[in-house]
């Protein structure tokens, strides 16, 4: 029997998705919802931050997080109540058409998050370890490949308007079954969407490896020119001039001397001054790179997290 039965039919098969969505379904839900809101409010804030800030404006990257950040932003908007509403509803779900599109949907917003996330470790890694020309030099270029990465993920999701629709979904009662919004019994062999998966989780694998060596070797560079700039500023301060040593030595001089050896220590002072300067803006600009790298391993892994599930 199926859902389009008795109004007695109807309050039974919503009676039992509502018990078995209690039971099974409260955890995924609530992490889902927890992602959704978190996600809304991160991307929000990393959209508006890129655009609005001049420091940020320098990056290379800048236009290929704004990109990533809006797709995800639609995810966690539109895919991921999806997500709660199909388990809430899994034997009731009456519209095809609504669960082809949010299925395209979000199986374009996970390629091309994938895409782009592999995309700017790559950039990364290319400027950082292998101190390349900053090939994304400006915003045309930039959008430029974050379209086309968007468009390939649009035409790799594809068979995924075929392969979803209205499947019947049986329940532990005898002769009661419902319909939900799943891979259609046709296309559930290795031929079809088994296959289509196989190459689709091979792209994805490929992208994550990237992701792991590029971020990896990134991070590494970057603690090594750390820890050489620092002890190049210690080797800097050790050998500047103490001032018992100076006011030894003018002690022992004429006034006239004393003029020019002032000149002098006014002078070695102020290269000292520049050096340590040079060094502050090299680490804060080494700290600024950390800074970026983490928040971009951090997200790639929430997004990953986000996508398995």
């Amino acid at each position: 029997m199926s859902s389009n039965g008795t109004n007695g039919t109807r309050t039974s098969l919503s009676e039992i998705e509502y018990e078995e969505f209690l039971d099974n379904c409260i955890p995924a839900t609530i992490f889902l919802i927890f992602l959704s809101v978190v996600g809304t409010i991160g991307n929000i804030h990393t959209i508006l931050v890129y655009m609005l800030s001049p420091i940020i404006s320098n990056y290379s990257v800048r236009v290929l997080i704004i990109w990533i950040a809006s797709i995800d932003l639609t995810a966690c908007i539109f895919g991921m109540p999806f997500e709660n509403f199909v388990m809430r509803y899994n034997y009731t779900f009456a519209s095809a058409g609504a669960c082809k599109f949010f299925k395209f949907l979000s199986h374009i917003s996970t390629g091309a998050s994938t895409l782009l996330l592999t995309a700017i470790a790559i950039e990364r890694y290319k400027i950082v370890v292998k101190n390349s020309p900053i090939l994304i030099t400006n915003s045309q270029r930039s959008n430029a490949i974050s379209a086309f990465l968007l468009v390939l993920s649009v035409i790799l999701s594809i068979p995924a308007v075929v392969f979803y629709g209205l499947n019947e979904n049986k329940t532990k009662i005898l002769g009661l079954s419902g319909m939900d919004c799943r891979i259609l019994l046709e296309y559930q062999n290795i031929h079809n969407a088994g296959g289509y998966y196989s190459i689709v989780g091979s792209i994805g694998l490929v992208c994550v490896v990237v992701c792991i060596v590029s971020y990896g070797r990134i991070l590494y560079e970057i603690c090594t020119q750390k820890e050489w700039r620092k002890s190049l500023r210690e080797k800097s301060n050790s050998s500047s001039i103490s001032p018992s040593n100076i006011r030894s030595g003018v002690a022992q001089v004429t006034s006239s001397i004393q003029n020019e050896e002032l000149q002098i220590s006014e002078l070695q002072t102020g290269c000292v001054d520049r050096t340590k300067k040079k060094s502050t803006n090299s680490s804060h600009n080494l700290g600024n790179a950390i800074q970026l790298t983490i928040s971009l391993v951090i997200a790639t892994a929430v997004s990953l997290i986000g996508y398995l599930v």
